[in-house]
């Protein structure tokens, strides 16, 4: 079986500078007043808009990647594994697409919803079986129609001009394989699964990766192409023996290394290169690459600050949000402040707090926002977060 999970696929978004774009540019037609303003306003957060695109890309193809493994589950008759693939992306990625996506097609958005919620129904344990005598052609047929969507979903969202750019494909296939990362230390431990699900979707993360730069041409064209690839066969060849994650990681950060290299602009140095990279996608921890373990721990320290200050930002719009009622923005910036950031320090900070700071952002502050829980219900479970948050400062500075 697990021979076979390699078949499957990826990822994750933090689309509020998509949707902020949108609307601005549609303020910006209905109102001539204070113009230069405005321009500055609006290309500004173009400039954000740009820096999330692969963010955004990622996420779709994450749920792409639960999609296919649901079907692979569902194929050797596990319907507990392939429900949990079609439940993940609900859950936690859903809310993070949902918006931008309305915002530029509202019909495809609530197809999209609905087609989703459709295929894990088809698994659903908490269906009676007598209804769910769903073959497995028929789930496979679903699948279908939710990846086709996504793939409308990417193409409808992000421009013709940036989707399939070598950098905009670099960045994305580096945002799956430091996912990947996260994923499949929490999935193997001293050479044997202990977390099926974690094991199935941090090799997923990497297919799909793999297959980003198998289908991008373009990257690493001028001599390092086939180093890439064959890094990636020994990433696949490694995660089937259930390695230790430290060689994993080991792999990830050539692969990255060899991606920022072959994705320079025209004019750009390695270096400047490398500065690019991490501007745009800042969940990539692979990159710059240094040799100087004190210089590694002071980057990791201060990258780890800088993520837990754009939750504290994140928990504070989560409230005035919540205020105004607008419970999908809400929930969507909770993920984002989980998801996006807090994921970034938790290796940092020890299991204890990252244990206390998942629950909270995670799991009670999502469930408080989707059931509509009194305001102060909301500041409670956001002031232990920030407590936690506390803590976690003072072990990093």
């Amino acid at each position: 079986m697990v021979a076979m999970i390699t078949i499957a696929s990826i990822v994750y978004t933090t689309a509020n500078s998509i949707l902020s774009s949108q609307s601005s540019y549609t303020s910006f037609a209905q109102t001539q007043t204070n113009n230069t303003q405005q321009q500055q306003q609006l290309q500004s957060k173009n400039n954000d808009t740009n820096k999330n695109y692969e963010k955004f890309h990622a996420n779709i193809e994450q749920i792409i990647g639960h999609i296919k493994m649901a079907e692979f589950n569902k194929n050797i008759n596990n319907n507990t594994l392939a429900y949990n693939h079609t439940s993940h992306p609900i859950e936690e990625v859903l809310s993070l697409v949902t918006i931008p996506i309305s915002n530029i097609d509202k019909k495809l958005n609530d197809s999209y919803f609905k087609d989703l919620y459709t295929l894990s129904a088809l698994v659903n344990p908490s269906v009676p079986p007598s209804s769910t005598s769903t073959t497995k052609e028929a789930f496979s047929k679903q699948a279908q129609s939710s990846i086709d969507l996504s793939n409308a979903v990417i193409k409808t969202v992000i421009p013709a001009k940036t989707l399939n750019t070598t950098n905009h494909n670099a960045t994305v296939i580096q945002n799956l394989l430091n996912t990947s990362k996260e994923e499949y230390e929490e999935g193997v431990k001293d050479g044997k699964i202990v977390s099926m699900l974690e094991y199935q979707d941090g090799t997923a993360f990497m297919d799909r990766a793999y297959f980003l730069f198998n289908n991008t041409k373009s990257i690493a064209a001028n001599g390092d192409r086939q180093m890439i690839s064959k890094l990636f066969s020994n990433l696949t060849h490694s995660t089937l023996q259930q390695k230790n994650p430290e060689e994993i990681n080991k792999i990830i950060d050539e692969i990255n290394k060899k991606l920022a290299e072959g994705s320079t602009s025209s004019s750009s140095t390695t270096n400047t290169n490398t500065t690019n990279q991490t501007m745009t996608n800042p969940s990539s921890s692979s990159i710059p690459i240094t040799n100087a373990n004190a210089t590694n721990t002071n980057n990791v320290n201060s990258s780890s600050l800088s993520y837990i200050s754009k939750i504290r930002s994140l928990l504070d719009q989560v409230v005035s949000t919540y205020t105004a009622n607008d419970t999908a923005k809400a929930k969507e910036l909770a993920t984002t402040a989980y998801l996006d950031n807090f994921e970034n320090i938790e290796k940092p900070i020890g299991k204890e707090l990252s244990d206390a700071g998942e629950q909270l952002l995670r799991v009670q502050l999502r469930d408080q926002i989707s059931n509509k829980v009194s305001l102060d219900e909301i500041k409670q479970t956001i002031s232990e977060a920030n407590k936690v948050l506390d803590k976690a400062e003072s072990i990093l500075k």
